[in-house]
């Protein structure tokens, strides 16, 4: 998105702005983080965030903190303000009622619902300057942004590893890779993610539950624990589906035993039947990810190992990485990493796929891994010539 007319100091209150977001981080879902601040000249004189669901927006906030009456003021926003009647009225009503004389935003509402702020202000005479620090607001919600940008559900990969890219020893066994902390650390990522979702495989053998038990974040709303099965293997009796926390839901292929369904609803589970999957067999992934996002699912973190990462690779619908790689050697496991993009071993380097925007956290005497895929929630990288993933026939499960 084209700058207009921004400086220095308007990006140094959108980093404030930015700043207050942040500090509801996990209280608000589903809804954005969003941060306001209204100033006149260096001075700020009102600041605000939308503190959770339900709750006043960050605008209305900020308006309510105010010092000073804010006519002819300027106000920097996280996010476009909206336009429409949800739980709140409208924010832009409030900001033109409140005689703001300048609107400074980073990004543009991508919730075709919300968006209108915009042309709502510039109609009322008030100077709008859009796309000021836009790549961090789009990565301060990464989850909100993917869902409504590509129609989908951000989704993560995550696993561990030892340092020679083993996720199991000889004979499958694959507990405790990683230590304490980072397996805290995983709870986390499940606390932050709306869903979470393994293969069939990985939830007979290691008995899964995807439950959150030592996580020290704030609560969020049930996390939707899922398996892919598209036989209905998975018995009713099966801990995923008798653990009351969050929503256990399996999804299994078009012809799943009818009786397999009915025992599995019996035992309070969800069942989705979903569209075959690459050459008829299996499920579709994209299909999955479409019933995700009618169910609400903005952020699914995928736990089932390399089998089902190397799937969601494969179609092109992995947008981050997060791998806990502990201080061990195996040597040669039975599922190294090496087939994790293809069923054939890469010939060139230049055939790698490129992660971007990595960090590398120590956690212990483990490092975890954070890395991008896709490139949709950097901006700069696009302008900068950055290429869109690309993208692979659905593959079955």
């Amino acid at each position: 998105m084209t700058l207009h007319h921004s400086s220095c100091l308007d990006e140094r209150h959108m980093r404030r702005a930015l700043a207050l977001a942040r500090k509801a981080h996990g209280q608000t879902r589903p809804n954005p983080l969003v941060g306001c601040v209204i100033a006149r000249g260096e001075e700020i004189v009102g600041e605000g965030f939308h503190a959770r669901a339900g709750e006043p927006h960050a605008e209305r906030a900020a308006l309510a903190a105010c010092t000073q009456s804010p006519r002819g003021a300027t106000m920097y926003v996280t996010l476009e303000p909206c336009a429409h009647h949800g739980r709140t009225p409208p924010c832009t009503d409030a900001v033109i009622e409140a005689g703001i004389a300048r609107v400074v935003l980073a990004q543009r509402d991508p919730n075709p619902q919300a968006r209108g702020g915009v042309e709502k202000l510039r109609d009322a005479g008030i100077e709008v300057v859009t796309g000021v620090l836009e790549g961090e607001a789009l990565r301060l919600n990464p989850a909100f942004n993917t869902f409504h940008h590509l129609g989908r559900p951000l989704v993560t990969l995550k696993w561990a590893m030892t340092a020679d890219g083993c996720t199991s020893a000889t004979g499958g066994h694959a507990a405790w890779i990683s230590n304490s902390e980072s397996r805290r650390h995983a709870h986390a990522l499940r606390a932050a993610s709306d869903a979470v979702v393994v293969g069939i495989g990985t939830a007979l053998r290691d008995d899964a539950r995807l439950t959150i038990r030592d996580a020290d974040v704030p609560p969020g709303p049930p996390l939707r624990r899922v398996v892919l099965d598209s036989q209905l293997r998975l018995p009713p009796v099966h801990p995923l589906v008798t653990d009351p926390q969050g929503i256990a839901t399996v999804a299994c292929a078009h012809d799943a035993p009818a009786e397999a369904e009915a025992r599995l609803r019996d035992a309070g589970a969800t069942v989705w039947r979903l569209k075959p999957g690459r050459d008829g067999h299996g499920v579709s992934l994209s299909d999955f990810l479409l019933h995700l996002q009618g169910a609400g699912v903005q952020a699914l973190l995928v736990e089932g190992g390399r089998h089902l990462a190397g799937e969601f690779l494969a179609a092109g619908l992995a947008d981050r990485v997060a791998v806990f790689i502990a201080p061990k050697l195996i040597g040669s496991g039975p599922e190294p990493l090496s087939a994790l993009l293809s069923p054939e071993p890469l010939q060139r380097m230049d055939q790698a796929l490129a992660l971007h925007h990595a960090t590398w956290t120590p956690i212990g005497d483990d490092i975890l891994l954070d890395a991008w895929i896709t490139s949709h929630l950097f901006p700069e990288t696009a302008e900068a010539g950055g290429e869109p993933p690309c993208m692979m026939p659905d593959p079955a499960l």
